[in-house]
């Protein structure tokens, strides 16, 4: 279509060219007639029939061409009035209706029911448009929708009837003039905001109304328990205690009694009983379990139902165990927060084969926390920090004088300015197990002090080599120095000094002492090692030395059996968001350098990328990967390498499950319904309100001023053909009058 001017516009019947082609032939045939006509013809007479032809063709061309009048007008059609309906499962919620019992869409299908006159007023006025809402939008043929979606997206719909939703085809601008969201407010998924996309359709003009369903405060029909978050050790050596920490919420049951069961591999063996002071709350729970059989433990923390509880699938978790075999248990006792016992706890901490328990001793006296005797029969190693000796009780320390000389305890002890002499322990009984003397007028050594190998240190089990081999006497060469050390006394004959300083200061210092083993570090600032950067070595070093003393002194330096394993971060996780699936830690050990592989079977198979740890014990060499699972289920992982020429194969299971988030919240938002109203610049209802709301529209509705497009055909209609005709018979009929044939 092309313009002629401002409102004046050809609509060809045929194709331009062939226009022409045709008005050219018929132009042409009008001249040789009237070339033909006989020589006797006037020329008045042949001027009239050339004008009369001449106007046939014009009136022929006029009529291909197409010529019409366009003008741009505007036309009154019905608005449309837009109503959102929630179709989550959450509105299965029994907490509607009057009597607050009825389920939440029954409720909604009762309001609609009482608003019949309401709704056909309005439906007069507009063109009323359902639309259903909750993991996705889609237009709805009913007022009241199934609830079935397991998400609730309260953005999506309101951006569904904006125009810039997903799910529904061709948006209701320009005609929308209302919007009414019925819903119990409750958004656990959300692509947007949906104040914003509201406030949007308030500034064309559009507004948009909330409608509540169910109720803002704990009914009988939305009493529940939910056992969440539950937190527990992934491994724990037999024998040893797995702290077990769970979050309890409750709702509607204030003042009544919850049962809380902690559950090991089936068997009930701990319980609480909790009694929630409000309507809301939430509360922590702790156990303490002891697990004794190795292997992987399933623990279950699980809450009775309770009556009128409508979910039930949120009152269990679980979480998996594993117990081992064969751990090295160290208590450390500290007299102060130090950096120096933090990076030593780390560094113990993080090993596979260490069980760790700080203790803070405060005070020069034995307090709440000092250990008694009889917390030492659980205990492999000792480490005693900075603290003064009056902090521990005599019969603690004579406990551990007379472990050690049996060989069931060994001891390793720090310096500090209460260490050693200075701290009183000449007067004690560990003084004789000591590798050096001490001596209360002892103080302090100053650095810089720097940590060299002796050549009994590089033929020791704690600074040999990898492969077993002594370790070259400048190993320790690149470490930072220290800033200073605990001054002793003169090194006992059966001790060995495996480090010192320059000056001879004696750094590391051990000793066997009847069947057990003691070991002395008189300086407290290595903590600067596991800072250093890592391609000084310093990092591994001060894991090494840490990690390979408490073995030494629990006499498990040599090979260990347990060459190959597998462990995972978590043995149970939730998946809260798809489209950010959980990540679990995965660690293989090696005795050995070919890097095992690792794949994963499940709903959504994997592989994960390993990297080698700097540091390792006994040629046991760890490497770690992270594994991502998409989907709820369990997944078996499987680790393979070689030892020794030998084929190894462990395996270890995680399982993934889906939080039910629709009904993580039962009580309707009105809070957030009220934001949307506001946004909208329509007003907040609740469902019994549903029929005053379609009234107010039916009457405040106006039809909608649409675009329209006029026009004015002037090749067209019965006077046209009626001019045509006329110029066609007028010709024939003045050649008939003329005698021309």
């Amino acid at each position: 279509m092309s313009d002629l001017g401002q409102h004046l516009v050809l609509d060809p019947v045929l194709p331009a060219g062939w226009t022409v082609a045709v008005v050219a032939v018929l132009l042409a045939a009008a001249l040789v007639a009237a070339w033909r006509w006989p020589a006797g013809l006037s020329a008045r007479r042949r001027r009239v029939l050339l004008a009369l032809r001449l106007f046939v063709v014009a009136a022929v061309a006029w009529l291909l061409l197409g010529p019409e009048i366009q003008w741009q007008g505007t036309r009154d059609v019905p608005a449309e009035v837009a109503v959102l309906l929630d179709a989550s499962r959450s509105m299965g919620i029994s907490d509607g209706g009057p009597d607050g019992k009825t389920t939440r869409v029954e409720a909604v299908r009762q309001a609609v029911a009482a608003s019949g006159n309401a709704l056909a007023a309005l439906a007069a006025q507009a063109a009323v448009r359902p639309v259903a809402f909750g993991s996705r939008a889609r237009p709805s043929d009913t007022l009241v929708p199934q609830p079935a979606d397991p998400r609730t997206d309260l953005a999506e719909g309101v951006q569904a009837v904006a125009g810039r939703g997903r799910g529904l085809r061709g948006p209701f601008t320009p005609k929308l003039a209302a919007v009414v969201l019925v819903s119990d407010g409750c958004a656990n998924r959300s692509r947007g905001d949906a104040a914003a996309v509201a406030r949007d359709l308030a500034g064309r003009g559009v507004s948009v109304h909330t409608v509540r369903v169910g109720s803002a405060v704990p009914t009988e029909g939305t009493r529940d328990v939910a056992v969440r978050d539950i937190r527990a050790p992934d491994r724990v050596f037999a024998g040893n205690r797995a702290e077990v920490r769970a979050t309890v919420a409750t709702l509607g049951l204030a003042g009544k009694d919850v049962e809380v069961v902690l559950s090991v591999g089936g068997d009930e063996v701990d319980g609480r009983r909790l009694t929630p002071g409000r309507s809301e709350a939430v509360e922590e729970v702790v156990f303490t379990p002891r697990l004794e059989r190795p292997g992987p433990v399933r623990l279950a923390l699980a809450v009775e139902p309770v009556e009128g509880e409508r979910i039930t699938t949120n009152n269990r978790v679980e979480a998996t165990v594993r117990v081992e075999q064969g751990g090295i248990r160290v208590l450390y006792l500290q007299g102060r927060l130090s950096p120096e016992g933090k990076y030593v706890a780390r560094a113990l901490a993080d090993a596979r084969e260490i069980d760790l328990e700080r203790r803070m001793l405060v005070g020069s006296e034995p307090g709440p926390e000092a250990p008694a005797p009889a917390d030492l029969d659980s205990v492999d190693v000792l480490v005693i920090g900075d603290v003064p000796a009056a902090a521990l009780p005599p019969e603690t320390l004579a406990r551990v004088a007379a472990d050690v000389r049996t060989g069931d305890l060994g001891v390793l002890t720090l310096g500090g300015l209460d260490a050693y002499g200075p701290g009183g322990w000449a007067e004690t009984a560990l003084a004789d197990l000591l590798p050096f003397e001490i001596d209360p007028s002892h103080g302090q050594v100053e650095g810089p002090l720097a940590f060299r190998l002796t050549g009994a240190g590089a033929e020791h089990a704690v600074f040999r080599t990898e492969e077993g081999e002594p370790a070259p006497l400048s190993a320790l060469d690149d470490l930072p120095p220290v800033p200073g050390a605990s001054e002793v006394g003169p090194v006992r004959p059966d001790a060995h000094v495996l480090a010192e300083a320059e000056d001879g200061t004696p750094l590391l210092v051990v000793r066997a002492w009847g069947e057990g083993r003691v070991a002395a570090v008189t300086c407290d600032t290595t903590w600067p090692w596991a800072l250093a950067r890592p391609e000084t070595g310093a990092p591994a070093m001060h894991r090494r030395l840490w990690r390979r003393l408490v073995a030494w002194l629990a006499r498990r330096d040599g090979p260990s059996g347990d060459d190959f394993w597998l462990l995972t971060g978590r043995t149970q996780v939730v998946l809260t968001d798809p489209d950010r699936p959980p990540e679990v830690e995965v660690t293989v050990g090696v005795r050995g350098d070919e890097p095992p592989r690792v794949t994963v079977d499940g709903p959504a198979p994997a592989e994960a990328a390993l990297r080698r740890q700097p540091g390792g014990v006994g040629g046991l060499i760890e490497y770690r990967g992270t594994v991502r699972l998409p989907e709820p289920g369990t997944y078996t992982l499987f680790a393979e390498g070689t030892v020794g020429g030998e084929a190894k194969r462990a395996e270890a299971t995680v399982d993934v499950r889906e939080h039910d988030f629709e009904f993580a919240t039962l009580l309707a938002d009105a809070d957030r319904l009220k934001t949307i109203a506001e946004a909208g610049g329509g007003s907040a209802r609740t469902l019994a309100d549903l029929p005053d709301l379609l009234t107010c529209l039916a009457e405040s509705v106006e039809p909608q001023h649409a675009p329209a497009g006029r026009r004015v055909a002037l090749a067209e209609g019965q006077v046209f053909l009626a001019v045509v005709v006329a110029l066609m018979a007028g010709e024939w009929l003045v050649r008939r009058r003329w005698g021309l044939a």
